[in-house]
């Protein structure tokens, strides 16, 4: 399955995912994704809301 990582709600990254996967393996994939690591810059995460296996949307 493809998910979908946002960030401040803009499109960062797409993962490809098993239909399985825990929402833990799944925020980290998502937060070691190089182009949702520019995207943070360094900001504080205020919040991850994981919909597993569709969505990651990461609040900063």
């Amino acid at each position: 399955m493809t998910c979908v990582v946002q960030v401040k709600g803009k499109v960062r990254a797409r993962l490809e995912v098993p239909p399985s996967i825990s929402e833990e393996d799944l925020t980290a994939a998502a937060l070691s994704e190089p182009n949702v690591v520019r995207a943070i810059d360094g900001a504080e995460v205020r919040k991850v809301i994981v919909r597993a296996p569709k969505l990651v949307n990461i609040v900063v």
